[in-house]
């Protein structure tokens, strides 16, 4: 542990933003001595805390240190959440408007919902002309493949393909997507975030339907992703919403027209999943991330938060 201790101690002015997905009952168990670990060794704040640092208007304590949940599942609610709020861990939840608005699902869940409702056992389609792939649905481990294959190909295209390929595909696999997810997969509702925002947490913006930014080329389109989505959430909320996170989000799937609109749109931080620390220089619209979603060693998660994998 001496080696931690001292790379503690040498990344201390450093900001560590740390990054989750959902919670299971399995993940949640194991999340406790996290949690423990963080709030023995780093110094908890909130990200607006971290933001007003880089914007130079307040200072932070050394190893300052912030949890953030991308897409906004319920589960936060039931699992993640009372244990970050025991541990007294600021918490930042980015909430897709669409789906807390109940008309979409996220897509890559729909897709999901698609391979492994299908009764085919294989299927050719194509994700762009003339790039036609053959998938094998004949068992568990071949759609996991095959889904797999399809989430990474689908971040590529143009936006308006993805689209297209979305909502051909359930009847292209015989299957009917109900029109709510499964509660597994549910999002939290604008009234229960409400109340989590009376508690503390942070509630960000994460889009409107979560599509890859740097793959919309609709100047209208993006501004409705973005703004539209702050606007109708603070609607919805009652609140300000200050912070923003691009789907995704590595560089790849970050256009500067996406960064001037979140910009423009008056957020005072955006967060990425390039991965990383910070420091107080730090562009405020490009934020590092640590993940954490999945991790359930102790071990390990000590490496992560003091930089050793960057």
């Amino acid at each position: 542990m001496g080696g931690l201790a001292a790379l503690r101690l040498l990344h201390r002015d450093k900001l560590r933003v740390v990054v989750f997905h959902e919670f299971d009952e399995v993940h949640g168990a194991r999340l406790e001595p996290i949690c423990e670990h963080i709030s023995r060794h780093f110094e908890p704040v909130s990200l607006a805390t971290i933001t007003a640092a880089i914007h130079g208007m307040a200072s932070l304590p050394s190893n300052a240190i912030t949890v953030t949940v991308d897409d906004g599942y319920r589960n936060f609610l039931t699992i993640g959440h009372p244990i970050f709020k025991r541990h007294r861990i600021p918490t930042t939840l980015f909430a897709v408007a669409g789906f807390a608005d109940r008309r979409l699902w996220l897509w890559t869940d729909q897709l999901a919902f698609v391979v492994t409702e299908t009764p085919k056992t294989a299927i050719r389609v194509e994700l762009e002309k003339e790039h036609a792939l053959d998938l094998d649905l004949s068992s568990v481990r071949s759609k996991r493949a095959s889904l797999q294959i399809l989430w990474e190909g689908l971040k590529v295209v143009p936006n308006e393909r993805r689209l297209k390929f979305l909502s051909d595909f359930a009847e292209l696999c015989d299957v009917e997507v109900p029109p709510l997810p499964p509660p597994d997969r549910a999002s939290l509702s604008w009234e229960e975030m409400r109340a989590l925002a009376t508690e503390g947490v942070e509630i960000g913006c994460h889009t409107d339907s979560h599509p890859i930014l740097s793959r919309i080329s609709d100047p209208s389109e993006l501004l409705r992703e973005i703004r539209g989505a702050k606007e109708l959430m603070e609607t919805r909320l009652k609140r300000k919403v200050d912070h923003f996170c691009y789907p995704n989000g590595h560089e790849v799937d970050i256009s500067d027209a996406a960064v001037a609109c979140v910009r423009e749109a008056g957020f005072a931080s955006a967060v990425t999943s390039n991965y990383g620390l910070n420091t107080v220089k730090a562009d405020p619209l490009r934020i590092h991330r640590l993940p954490l979603d999945g991790v359930t060693d102790v071990a390990y998660a000590a490496e992560v938060l003091v930089g050793f994998h960057c």
